[in-house]
């Protein structure tokens, strides 16, 4: 999921989010730049990595890079305190994430799982430079970037089958659409019933445009 950096890291410190990545699970990861704290989603700023059904190639053979981008999202989340930073309002938004100092966003660039947006800033450039250089993560192979197979573009030689669209869409007892994603607890236990009108989506963003939501809607 992907938003633009549009306002200054300074500014963020204005709200901020915090949670612990243990066994209280108050926080965890949805695709290699998106978390869930608490009772938000956090799209980190400044960039954007592979959705989790996206695949990219290294020597003619594909790999689940968007799977692994966002192994190595909660690899990093795991051993500490996560704490996020956003002046948006309400249950998606858009911010600067931290564990023991370090910057989320700059770490998963610097290891080659994401790539920078056009406006991130000087930090995350270089750090973007040291892993293409370095040939890590997405680039050691081929891949196209997430926002051109968001919109429907594929590398020569991917499969188009959705068999990698790991992220399930359920239809609660009251008739509210949810989804849920592989780092969930209850996860394993979700069925997809296509009668019912649940199905499978391969990311969160195609779960969202299609009217389905993270969290029950509380009713009066």
């Amino acid at each position: 999921m992907r938003h633009p950096l549009c306002f200054p890291i300074a500014i963020l410190l204005a709200a901020v989010l915090s949670g612990r990545a243990d066994s209280a699970g108050q926080v965890s990861i949805i695709d290699g730049d998106t978390l869930h704290v608490e009772h938000r989603i956090v799209n980190l700023s400044g960039i954007d990595a592979p959705e989790l059904g996206q695949r990219c190639m290294k020597e003619a053979k594909e790999w689940r890079c968007g799977l692994e981008a966002a192994l190595a999202l909660r690899k990093l989340a795991a051993f500490g305190t996560v704490s996020c930073a956003s002046e948006d309002k309400g249950t998606v938004v858009t911010g600067v994430c931290q564990i023991e100092g370090k910057d989320l966003g700059e770490v998963l660039l610097g290891q080659g799982y994401a790539v920078a947006l056009e406006n991130a800033p000087p930090n995350y450039q270089s750090a973007e430079t040291s892993a293409k250089d370095a040939k890590l993560g997405l680039w050691r192979g081929e891949f196209i970037t997430p926002k051109e197979w968001r919109e429907g573009a594929r590398l020569p030689g991917e499969t188009t089958d959705t068999t990698f669209c790991v992220v399930k869409g359920a239809i609660t007892e009251d008739q509210q659409k949810i989804f849920y994603i592989p780092s969930d607890k209850s996860y394993n236990e979700i069925s997809v019933d296509r009668a019912r009108g649940e199905r499978m989506f391969c990311s969160d963003d195609e779960a969202i445009l299609a009217g389905w939501n993270r969290f029950p809607i509380e009713k009066p």
